[in-house]
């Protein structure tokens, strides 16, 4: 079966890099946080990492990526830099089959830095840069096409309007609409906006616990039945080493995972997503969606990155499917 996967958001050079337990220390960075810095303060740190694996990132570019893995066809939208890391990542895309629409800027490529300690925790560093910059107007007609899916990454709501107008120009396509929301502290501060798409626009919607908590400004437990209640789409909590659970129609579906130690849990969510929503196209029940979610999210933190065995995680969607 053919299916497509239209996917939006910030395009951003993946570099992963284990280091020792004081390294985010040194450079005043809390073990285990995520900060924003600007170029200047992240150049110092990348030149400072000497061996790190880097490549084509961002969450919507992950989750684009691991569906062409799965066999499927993907496109992705986004912005990069007019530098050779903005070359690199057009490259990189292209290789893995995704058709590539990247909007060019005057500033550098965007970086995601992944800090790994010893003992797996993970110190996020993030520069936007060109990213920020991207203009949802400029997407062309083509991509908003009625048999694909539009899968939206929440942080596209820092660019004011952007998310907005790309659900509009999707619905005005006939696409069905699907939605990561990207991270708790922007689901806290855009919450009116996602309370708005989950009730109106979007068939699926994904979300890590601490971004459900944010919008339904309550906890699982007290909360998953009313606030599901409101939203007509598929909406989907991922719940790490505790599993995932799918509400639909009032159904309520829950699956575990098995105990894995993780390499590097960099684009798992992305890579969730994108197997759940290979088994949903395809027409599979829900506890099949959520366990080729949570088997594609198992191999996603088994590797640095998203270096993604395609053959393998095609043989693990086929003894699922």
């Amino acid at each position: 079966m053919s299916m497509r996967l239209a996917c939006v958001g910030n395009a951003l050079l993946d570099v992963i890099a284990f280091v020792d337990h004081d390294f985010s220390s040194r450079w005043g960075l809390h073990c285990g946080s995520s900060t924003h810095l600007g170029r200047s303060g992240l150049e110092p740190l990348l030149a400072a990492l000497g061996d790190a694996t880097s490549g084509a990132g961002g969450g919507a570019a992950n989750t684009a990526r691991t569906f062409a893995s799965l066999g499927h066809r993907a496109s992705f939208a986004g912005r990069v830099g007019m530098d050779p890391a903005g070359e690199r990542y057009r490259t990189e895309m292209a290789a893995t089959g995704v058709e590539a629409h990247l909007q060019a800027g005057s500033e550098p490529t965007g970086t995601f830095c992944a800090l790994i300690a010893p003992d797996g925790r993970r110190t996020v560093v993030v520069d936007t840069g060109a990213a920020l910059g991207f203009d949802a107007d400029a997407v062309p007609d083509g991509f908003f096409a009625r048999e694909a899916v539009l899968y939206l990454d929440g942080f596209l709501a820092r660019t004011p309007g952007a998310l907005e107008r790309l659900v509009e120009r999707g619905v005005a396509a006939g696409m069905r609409i699907a939605l990561d929301l990207g991270g708790a502290r922007l689901a806290a501060r855009e919450r009116p906006l996602f309370v708005r798409l989950l009730r109106t626009a979007c068939a699926w919607a994904f979300m890590n616990e601490d971004e459900f908590v944010a919008v339904a400004e309550a906890g699982i437990e007290e909360a998953l039945d009313a606030f599901s209640a409101e939203v007509p789409g598929t909406m989907v909590v991922k719940r790490a080493e505790a599993g995932a659970v799918c509400v639909s129609g009032g159904c309520v579906v829950e699956s575990t995972v098995r105990e894995i130690r993780a390499l590097d849990t960099t684009g798992a969510g992305d890579a969730f997503a994108a197997g759940f929503l290979a088994a949903a196209l395809a027409g599979a029940p829900l506890a099949r969606c959520l366990r080729l979610g949570n088997r594609v999210a198992e191999h996603a933190i088994q590797v640095p990155g998203m270096a993604l065995d395609p053959a393998l995680l095609r043989k693990s969607a086929a003894a699922l499917m």
